[in-house]
C-alpha cells in the first residue's frame, strides 16, 4: 500500500508540473513566428499530462510490471493479466524493430472487463465495438474474457488476434510523427504491423468494384465515412503502395517528415516525388 500512495503522490506531481510547463508552452505558440516546433513540444506535454491523469484515475487498480509495460486490471480481470503483459512483451521488439522507434518510457496497459466500461473510459456510446484503442501514450483493450470463449485456445487466440501489436503500433507512429498525422496513415500502419508480426489480416470488404473513398475525404473524415470497413482496408491498401514502391523504409520517412511539420501532402511529396494528385491517380490505377 505504501509503494501505491508513494506512486499516487508522484503521478500527482508530474500532472501538476506537466500542467504547468504545458500552458507556458501554449502561450509561446500563440506569438511564435513558426510554431511547429513549440507545437510538437506542447503536444507531447499535453500527452503526458493525458497518461498521468489516466495513471492517476486507476492509481488504486491492481498492476503487474514488466520491463516494457505496466499492465493495470480489476481483480475479475487477474487471471488473464499475466497473457497481456507476456503477450505485450512478445511483440515489442519485433514491432520497434520494424517501426524503427522505441518509447522512452514503459507504456500502461488498461484491461477493462466490459465494453461499457471501456466505452465509457472515452465517452463514447456503449455500442461501439472496439478490442483496443491507444490514446494520449496509453493503450486500453477490452478484457480476452469477454470476446473468447473458449479457455483451451484463449492463449494463442489472444496472441494471434488479439489488438496489442495493432495499438503499440498506433503509440509509435503517435510520437515518431509528434502528434501530426492523419487517422488514415496510422491505421494503415497498424494494420501493416499487424499482419507483418502475428499473421492476421484486416478482412475488410474487396476493393474489386468498390468506390473507394478520395483521400482528402479519407483525410478529413476519417471516422464519418460511411463504410469504416471500406476505409480501413483502403488505408492498409494506400501503406502497401507506398511500401512497394519505397519500401517500409519510405513509409517511416513520411512519419519522419511529418514529424518536422509538413503536412501529408508535403510528406508524401518528399517521399514519393509525386504531389497528392498524381499519388492518388497512381493509388487508384494500381486498385481499380
Amino acid at each position: 500500500m505504501g509503494h501505491r500512495i508513494r506512486r499516487f503522490l508522484w503521478l500527482l506531481f508530474k500532472l501538476f508540473a506537466n500542467l504547468i510547463i504545458a500552458s507556458a508552452v501554449l502561450l509561446l505558440v500563440v506569438s511564435y513566428k513558426n510554431p511547429m516546433l513549440p507545437r510538437a513540444y506542447a503536444y507531447s506535454l499535453i500527452r503526458d499530462v493525458a497518461r498521468n491523469s489516466l495513471e492517476l484515475k486507476t492509481w488504486n487498480w491492481y498492476s503487474l510490471e514488466g520491463e516494457h509495460f505496466r499492465v493495470k486490471y480489476q481483480p475479475v480481470d487477474g487471471k488473464v493479466a499475466r497473457l497481456v503483459l507476456d503477450t505485450a512483451e512478445e511483440v515489442y521488439y519485433p514491432v520497434i524493430k520494424l517501426m524503427g522507434y522505441t518509447p522512452r518510457e514503459v507504456v500502461p496497459v488498461l484491461i477493462y472487463p466490459t465494453r461499457v466500461s471501456l466505452n465509457r473510459s472515452f465517452g463514447w456510446d456503449g455500442d461501439v465495438n472496439a478490442m483496443g484503442v491507444y490514446w494520449a501514450g496509453a493503450i486500453r483493450i477490452l478484457s480476452p474474457e469477454v470476446w473468447i470463449e473458449e479457455d483451451k485456445n484463449r492463449e494463442q487466440t489472444f496472441k494471434e488476434r488479439g489488438p496489442l501489436a495493432h495499438e503499440f503500433a498506433h503509440l509509435l507512429v503517435d510520437y515518431r510523427a509528434g502528434g501530426n498525422y492523419p487517422r488514415w496513415l496510422t491505421e494503415g500502419i497498424a494494420l501493416f504491423v499487424e499482419r507483418e508480426i502475428t499473421g492476421y489480416e484486416f478482412e475488410g470488404p474487396g476493393i474489386a468494384g468498390s468506390v473507394l473513398y478520395p483521400l482528402e475525404e479519407m483525410d478529413g473524415d476519417f471516422d464519418l465515412l460511411a463504410d469504416q470497413n471500406l476505409a480501413y482496408r483502403q488505408s492498409l491498401l494506400v501503406v502497401d503502395y507506398i511500401a512497394q514502391g519505397h519500401g517500409f523504409a519510405g513509409v517511416l520517412e513520411i512519419l519522419d517528415q511529418l514529424g518536422r511539420g509538413k503536412d501529408i501532402g508535403g510528406a508524401l511529396e518528399a517521399v514519393t516525388g509525386q504531389n497528392w494528385k498524381d499519388f492518388e491517380k497512381g493509388f487508384r490505377s494500381q486498385n481499380k
